[in-house]
């Protein structure tokens, strides 16, 4: 059997990143009853350890964030939001061409669905609803397009 050594080495196209996990340990954190799981949600200090490090776009307003409020009406700009929550502006901001899911979006702001949250001002709420309401009015004078058969 000959040998080619004209071949290039096997060059792998990207890393596939693990943790190398104790097939016990696996098995016993399967194992664990669904209500020990979510009681240690609630416990505080859970969803801190969770979420993922800050990027400098949670810390401070996109351009197109800014150019996004700038062309809201004055009463619908969310500025106690930007000031406190930058990176849900900006999250707003990037998504506010698909009202449908930018509506969702809000609702779920205001809902708590994890548990265990302190939940905004009442600024900050009454900011979001004037948005919502904003948002339907653009919602209700959009054409839709009739179904085809």
């Amino acid at each position: 059997m000959s040998q080619n050594t004209n071949s290039k080495p096997f060059k792998p196209s990207g890393m596939i990143e693990f943790d190398v996990v104790d097939l016990n340990e696996a098995r016993e954190e399967a194992a664990r009853p669904e209500a020990v799981v979510a009681m240690e949600r609630l416990m505080p200090g859970y969803w801190e350890e969770q979420r993922r490090p800050a990027t400098a776009t949670d810390r401070a307003l996109t351009g197109k964030a800014i150019d996004w409020m700038l062309k809201l009406p004055a009463e619908a700009r969310p500025k106690a939001l930007s000031s406190q929550f930058p990176r849900i502006v900006n999250h707003l901001a990037e998504g506010w061409h698909d009202l449908a899911n930018t509506r969702l979006g809000l609702m779920r702001l205001l809902a708590d669905e994890r548990g265990g949250r302190k939940g905004f001002s009442l600024q900050i709420e009454q900011e979001i609803g004037r948005l919502t309401a904003h948002l339907q009015t653009v919602l209700d004078d959009t054409p839709t397009e009739p179904a085809t058969l």
